[in-house]
């Protein structure tokens, strides 16, 4: 254990913590079989601040002492281990407290890379481990903890990412540059999503659903060729007095049939969906979704809800980011629901 009180202070214990890490994997190389992976569990304990935001100096020592060791990570799972009311608990890590790991030898002969063409890998090869991972059964809380698998994969891969100065890139670089990219590609997603929820993705992310005024909102409206009064009429928004503002889940119409509305759009199935999941659970969210006509494309939704609950995080609105994350980690069973609900209807 690695206790100030026996390590000579704070210093001496973390070193003792690193050491130790790294010794224990060293032994378990040296003895491992190529073909087998193995598999560690590690849970989550400290966490201090950083200029590139918050990192866990446990977790960082962990991943060095493991690449150091000569092992290559090759996947990241999270795993909730601890109450849902610690999920975003005051200042404490917001992802999952615990984590698996996949190792495999790395072999001896593997190559040394720049930090050019290793962030070119990322570029090319994260987005569509991302999407992969968004059509698995995780909830956007845990996204950026599992995408450090298939970020970690591709540094571990190396013996050494030089930076240039021609010294080895860090773990907590390395990391930073895993969740910057992670930020990219959620935000280009906005593109992909309908007009109406473009306008309302950059409305939440300056005024969230508070009201905001009717100039700059009627500019951002005007940029993407839609009203205004437009999204009025859909449900989306209110407008009055100078002011505009979009309609919170918790005020959308509980009478609403997406199958009857002319002017859907990506954003008003997701905030009918939190709306109904939250007052009354799977079952209803499934019978909502299986009325959503096939012209929306509910994928898009299903990323919507992940890219919410981020902005709703960043906004540190709490009870927000809840239920979006609720909504993302409950969709493949609001979704396989929706398929029964749907097949159901066309018997009858």
């Amino acid at each position: 254990m690695a206790n100030p009180y026996r390590h000579n202070g704070k210093e001496g214990a973390h070193k003792f913590f690193e050491e130790g890490f790294r010794d224990v994997f060293r032994r378990a190389r040296e003895n491992a079989y190529a073909d087998y992976p193995i598999t560690v569990y590690y849970a989550f304990k400290q966490q201090d601040s950083s200029k590139g935001g918050q990192s866990s100096t446990g977790w960082e020592t962990l991943l060095e002492g493991m690449i150091r060791s000569g092992w290559q990570i090759t996947a990241t799972w999270p795993m909730r281990t601890e109450g849902s009311g610690r999920l975003l608990a005051k200042d404490t890590n917001a992802l999952a407290s615990s984590i698996v790991l996949a190792l495999r030898p790395r072999p001896e002969d593997a190559p040394r890379v720049d930090r050019r063409a290793f962030l070119a890998r990322l570029r090319n090869e994260l987005p569509a481990s991302l999407r992969e991972l968004q059509q698995g059964a995780i909830a956007p809380v845990d996204l950026p903890q599992a995408a450090i698998g298939p970020g970690m994969a591709i540094f571990s891969e190396y013996n050494a990412v030089l930076e240039d100065d021609g010294s080895k890139m860090t773990v907590r670089t390395a990391l930073q540059r895993i969740n910057a990219i992670l930020d990219e590609v959620l935000g280009e997603l906005e593109n992909d999503f309908d007009a109406p929820t473009r306008f309302a993705l950059t409305w939440f992310r300056q005024n969230g659903f508070d009201s905001g005024k009717f100039g700059d909102a009627e500019s951002l409206a005007n940029a993407r060729s839609i009203s205004l009064d437009g999204m009025e009429r859909s449900g989306i928004l209110t407008k009055g007095g100078g002011r505009v503002a979009l309609i919170a889940p918790t005020d959308m119409p509980a009478d609403y049939d997406p199958s009857t509305d002319s002017s859907i759009s990506q954003w008003e199935v997701v905030m009918h969906l939190v709306r109904v999941l939250d007052s009354d659970g799977i079952p209803a969210a499934s019978t909502l979704l299986s009325l959503v006509p096939d012209a929306v494309d509910t994928d898009l939704c299903r990323e919507l809800a992940s890219l919410l609950f981020k902005l709703a995080e960043d906004r540190k609105s709490t009870a927000l980011a809840v239920s979006f994350n609720g909504l993302g980690a409950a969709w493949s069973d609001i979704a396989r629901g929706a398929r029964g609900a749907a097949h159901q209807e066309m018997l009858l």
